[in-house]
């Protein structure tokens, strides 16, 4: 798909592409993210102070100043048969070239006193801004909401000319939904408040039923693969009593579910095991690829780093000692002969030497799934995929889950190991921050154990000064520890490098590493047993949760400590609530309906697809859609659900999200 709308030019087109628009359908799917109500028209001697108007009137005078500081200032006298009015912009002397005294316009805005006059700054101006509820789009250079408003005001019937609305009208009128049609019109040009909340409802429909729809149609694909490999139940209490400790009741749980997928018969696995940091789920993929190989078959573990899969490698050789266990990286090639009951615990190199698996390979799990691009989590899907396990630590939200999971078969892990202890959590005030410093350094030398530093950006920002910068605060941080040996990695520093570091930190030759969030998932250092994450306030709760399951791994008690200059109460109280809660699904459930879906997974889970309208922790839409799709399966037997994702094109809820 392409542009075909009259002024839409190469030079436009690229500054589209920054705003991921790049169709006709997109443009018009370029939803606004709020509105101004400019409807009310009025008087200027009637115009209340601070609410929002649109003024008509008569330009008595116009002056572009310039002020001492270099700077302009452009002023606008409105007069009407009631009085006048001061518009006022700054630093753009070009547009009084756009007026003429004498010249009768309507301008809009919010009304305030300036040196005792009514004014407004800033204000709409012309037939697209003023007068009515005028949408504020998402924007970038060269293109603003004028722009926007503008181009999609002169051209919607024909963005709507090919637009079908797939949804029967009995259906529509049963669940009081607006036509498509309507609904892409009142997103753009609202008549009214109360249409455009019906708008924005059908579209919220639209998108979580896209992802529903979508998640059903591959399950269904799924469902129609008969299993290539159907195993046998060998025993793996051996195996359970080596465990030095005792499974808790949700991985057992968890693997009566796995092993009935593996031993069946009708269906090939593809589930989801979702745990909380710490919960235990390297334990349920030793036992699934212990199963596998006493069936004679193998098994391929993907981690998302390379210091993640050396520390698999290391853990299921000390498990599974009987059997052949196979590290790939990019370093460390498969060898030609390949024993038919190994497990192959690799990262991505496994991708790029796919042609060298063998066809008895029956187990594929994958261990933070968000890590993996579809293309990547599919490489070994084919007529004949193998049973698929992914793994994710991030808690998802009932919610999300059902919504975007619903194609997968999920087992949960709540409860953690009992003998683990809980890591004690502390918001510190600014006037602390040094005692905390001076405690960190009496720790690590008293006890020789380690830290971590964690800070939102590797480089200093302009637009952001309070928030820590890793690169600064490392520099900073070899003054206040000049007797401790400090070390930083970042996502912008070479593998290589990467990996010597955390080797020497693992060997316990660094004492401090400062760093970013990339430390998030993939990282089980025991010997680590405080961390410390600077302008906290900047990360969704759920990060935070992940960044402190960073420490808490060894036998000794565990600190995390938050560090912010924000004083907002609303952040606080946040940061408040993870010092008293360890549970990371209600903290990801609070964290959905405090930040928002697209601020909670936006740095943590970049699979996750990105609602406009519709929000993740709208339970109850979700269950409404849920409903809607049962009964479309049901009174509309023939119906293409494929459909409700091929309207969505522009949306990204394609197939790319989901596997």
């Amino acid at each position: 798909m392409s542009f075909t709308l009259p002024g839409i030019g190469p030079k436009t087109i690229v500054k589209l592409e920054k705003l991921n628009i790049k169709s006709d359908l997109g443009l018009l799917y370029h939803f606004p993210y709020r509105y101004l109500d400019f409807s009310k028209s009025i008087k200027i001697s009637q115009a209340p102070l601070e609410q929002n108007v649109t003024i008509n009137g008569q330009i008595q005078s116009i002056n572009n100043l310039f002020l001492r500081n270099g700077k302009s200032l452009q002023k606008i006298v409105l007069t009407d048969s009631t009085g006048s009015i001061d518009l006022i912009w700054f630093n753009q002397p070009y547009l009084t070239k756009n007026f003429q005294q004498g010249q009768v316009w309507a301008f809009a805005g919010t009304t305030s006193l300036y040196h005792g006059h009514k004014t407004i700054f800033s204000p709409e101006y012309g037939q697209f801004n003023t007068g009515k509820i005028i949408p504020i789009y998402p924007e970038t250079k060269g293109l603003t909401s004028r722009w926007f408003r503008k181009t999609i005001s002169l051209h919607l019937n024909l963005l709507l000319k090919n637009i079908i609305d797939p949804l029967p009208p009995k259906l529509l009128s049963q669940n009081s939904l607006l036509n498509l049609n309507n609904a892409l019109k009142e997103i753009h040009l609202p008549q009214n408040q109360s249409s455009l909340n019906k708008a924005r409802y059908r579209l919220a429909f639209d998108e979580i039923n896209s992802l529903l729809a979508l998640s059903h149609l591959q399950k269904k694909s799924w469902e129609t693969f008969s299993p290539k490999f159907i195993l046998k139940n060998y025993s793996i209490s051996k195996l359970i009593n080596y465990f030095p400790f005792e499974l808790t009741d949700s991985q057992k749980k968890a693997w009566q579910e796995i092993k009935a997928d593996l031993l069946s018969k009708n269906k090939v696995m593809n589930r989801l095991l979702c745990g909380d940091v710490a919960s235990g789920k390297t334990v349920l993929a030793l036992l699934s690829a212990y199963l596998t190989s006493q069936n004679q078959k193998q098994s391929l573990i993907l981690a998302p780093t390379e210091i993640l899969a050396r520390q698999h490698f290391a853990t299921f050789k000390h498990y599974l000692k009987d059997i052949p266990i196979i590290l790939l990286t990019a370093k460390n090639y498969l060898p030609k002969t390949i024993p038919k009951n190994a497990v192959i615990i690799a990262t991505h190199a496994a991708i790029f030497q796919k042609e060298k698996f063998t066809d008895n390979l029956a187990l594929l799990i994958i261990d933070e799934q968000h890590k993996f691009g579809v293309n990547q989590r599919s490489f070994l899907n084919s007529t004949h995929p193998p049973h698929t396990l992914t793994m994710t630590a991030t808690p998802i939200p009932r919610s999300i889950s059902l919504t975007i999971f619903g194609n997968l078969d999920l087992s949960t892990l709540k409860n953690l190991p009992k003998k683990r202890l809980q890591v004690k959590t502390f918001l510190v005030p600014q006037n602390k921050i040094f005692n905390c410093y001076h405690w960190l350094s009496t720790d690590i030398k008293k006890n020789k154990t380690q830290a971590f530093i964690v800070c939102p950006f590797i480089e200093e920002s302009e637009t952001a000064i309070t928030i820590k910068s890793a690169k600064k605060e490392f520099e900073l941080l070899k003054q206040i520890f000049p007797d401790l040996k400090l070390e930083l990695i970042h996502g912008k520093t070479k593998t290589e490098t990467r990996n010597e570091i955390l080797t020497k930190f693992k060997n316990n030759k660094i004492n401090i590493l400062v760093t970013t969030p990339i430390i998030e998932v993939g990282i089980d250092f025991p010997n680590a047993t405080t961390i410390v994450i600077q302008s906290a306030e900047h990360f969704g709760l759920s990060q935070l949760h992940q960044l402190r399951g960073r420490v808490g791994r060894g036998a000794l008690q565990s600190y995390c400590y938050f560090f912010t200059e924000n004083t907002n109460k609303g952040a606080i109280e946040r940061l408040k609530y993870l010092e008293k809660t360890i549970d990371g699904f209600k903290i990801a459930e609070f964290d959905l309906k405090t930040r928002g879906p697209g601020e909670t997974f936006s740095t943590l889970q970049h699979g996750f697809p990105s609602l406009k309208i519709a929000s993740f922790s709208d339970v109850k839409l979700i269950e409404s859609c849920q409903l809607f799709i049962q009964q479309l399966q049901q009174n509309y037997p023939n119906f293409d659900l494929k459909k409700l994702i091929l309207n969505q094109n522009s949306l990204s809820l394609t197939g790319k999200h989901l596997n």
